[in-house]
């Protein structure tokens, strides 16, 4: 007779439904999300990502809104991206630059540019109120292999980061931040090339961007990243 032993309630996902707060990307929306708690389910956190949820901290979550399904989960086929001739421009921009993959580890050096980040681009967000600790516990807390790909200039000025997601078969990037000075130039464009490239080198399937709306332009730089799939109706489609 086989001994089956019944999981610990700790081992099985429960999941909770925000209540409902404005909308931080379309204006007179609310959001609503479904969430659960990944500290001691680890395991289902690639089957989350491929129906849409991401990661902040050992949270999961997926927007579940009223009436609106503008949010739609972006990623790239990994062995099949290419360099278009606009990201080859791009790269010039960058040729004197360095990077590095590090732990996931937080310094002064980077909240500082990740508040300069803020300040700019994101002035009255949800993160733009972070204090240092806060900042340190959303880079460093995680249940999952995470790291920090790291830029620096040819002084070693650190100029930015992508906190990147590592799973057994697929990449994520979690945030990004870098100096807003370099925005022109297309610094942010840059880093998620160069967690393609490392994509590519170590043979993952797929890079998650995070959500793609379409009314709003500061997300389409997303759709430079080719070939890119969307999450439509719980299905990916080519985009």
């Amino acid at each position: 007779m086989i001994d089956i032993k019944p999981k610990s309630v700790l081992e099985q996902p429960i999941y909770m439904l925000t209540k409902a707060t404005p909308c931080p990307y379309l204006s007179g929306k609310v959001e609503k999300r479904i969430a659960t708690d990944i500290s001691n389910n680890k395991n289902i956190y690639e089957d989350l990502s491929s129906n849409g949820f991401r990661r902040v901290e050992n949270w999961m979550y997926r927007p579940v809104c009223d009436n609106c399904s503008a949010c739609k989960s972006y990623r790239v086929d990994i062995p099949k991206f290419k360099i278009t001739k606009s990201l080859k421009r791009v790269s010039k921009n960058f040729e004197n630059f360095s990077y590095k993959l590090l732990k996931n580890v937080s310094t002064k050096e980077h909240f500082e540019i990740f508040k300069k980040y803020q300040l700019e681009r994101h002035t009255g967000g949800s993160m733009s109120d972070m204090d240092e600790d806060e900042f340190a516990s959303m880079i460093e807390t995680s249940p999952i292999k995470t790291s920090l790909l790291e830029f620096r200039d040819k002084s070693r000025n650190l100029v930015g980061a992508v906190l990147l997601d590592i799973d057994e078969k697929n990449l994520s990037a979690v945030y990004s931040f870098f100096d807003p000075k370099f925005t022109k130039f297309g610094l942010g464009n840059y880093m998620i090339m160069q967690c393609l490239l490392y994509g590519k080198l170590k043979k993952y399937k797929y890079l998650y961007l995070g959500y793609y709306i379409e009314e709003l332009s500061s997300m389409s730089y997303k759709s430079r990243f080719k070939p890119g799939q969307i999450l439509n109706n719980n299905e990916w489609e080519k985009f």
